[in-house]
């Protein structure tokens, strides 16, 4: 009881000592740097060696070199009867109770802890084969993201050369706009020419006519019906004259 009145009174004092958590918090200077980039280490897959289902195999390596193979064991067992001899911990029900369901715990992890481990790793594994899944999935989309960003890239690169068939596409269809404007100027001024050469050779032939017309007409009436009647006597003696000299060439 001695031993429990004096730990009480150390714990009291500490608290005494110990300064209010906001005084703590108002004096407390804080990490303002940036945060390392360093990798986080990953965590192991299997946890490491114990003894006894809880202690760890590093504490007796630890204490091997100076206490020697038996120091962790006597250590545990002192502590334990210190513990018990000075009162600070009292065996009571609950220690039974304590006792039996570590006991229990202790049982069924060596019996079913092997499978219950198969179990968990088939889980797990289930649990990274989907996550791997999906993350060569995602990884396909940024690749075919990348890819195609790529390819919309070299496309704008080359996008001079579209431009430049475009400004000659652009110059084709001036060209031939202007060629076609021309050939419809030559057209209409060919046919308004040909239209004035036909009303100029028109005219010409209705002068020829009407010249001819005229001449003949006034060539008639000068002529007087004793030239007429000459002009006859003159033609019929010459036809007879005509008709002897081919009465007169021997017949061949």
């Amino acid at each position: 009881m001695l031993s429990r009145v004096v730990l009480s009174a150390a714990a009291t004092a500490g608290e005494r000592c110990t300064p209010r958590s906001g005084v703590l918090q108002a004096t407390r200077i804080f990490h303002t740097g940036q945060p390392s980039q360093a990798p986080v280490p990953p965590l192991p897959e299997y946890g490491g060696k114990v003894r006894h289902g809880l202690i760890p195999e590093e504490f007796f390596q630890f204490l091997y070199p100076k206490t020697g193979v038996t120091g962790p064991y006597m250590l545990g067992t002192g502590l334990i009867l210190y513990f018990l001899s000075k009162e600070i911990y009292v065996v009571t029900p609950e220690t039974i109770s304590a006792v039996s369901t570590i006991g229990l715990l202790v049982y069924v992890v060596k019996k079913y802890g092997a499978s219950i481990g198969e179990f968990a790793d088939k889980l797990n594994e289930q649990k990274i084969a989907q996550l791997e899944e999906a993350k060569q999935a995602s990884m396909k989309y940024i690749q075919d993201a990348i890819n195609l960003e790529k390819s919309q890239q070299a496309l704008v690169q080359k996008r001079h050369y579209l431009f430049d068939v475009q400004r000659n596409n652009i110059a084709m269809a001036l060209e031939v706009t202007y060629r076609e404007r021309l050939h419809r100027v030559y057209r209409e001024v060919k046919n308004r020419l040909d239209y004035q050469i036909s009303v100029q050779n028109m005219m010409r032939r209705k002068e020829q006519e009407h010249m001819i017309n005229w001449v003949e007409k006034h060539v008639v009436r000068s002529i007087s019906a004793q030239q007429e009647k000459e002009t006859i006597a003159k033609c019929i003696a010459d036809l007879k004259l005509l008709a002897k000299k081919a009465q007169a060439q021997p017949v061949m």
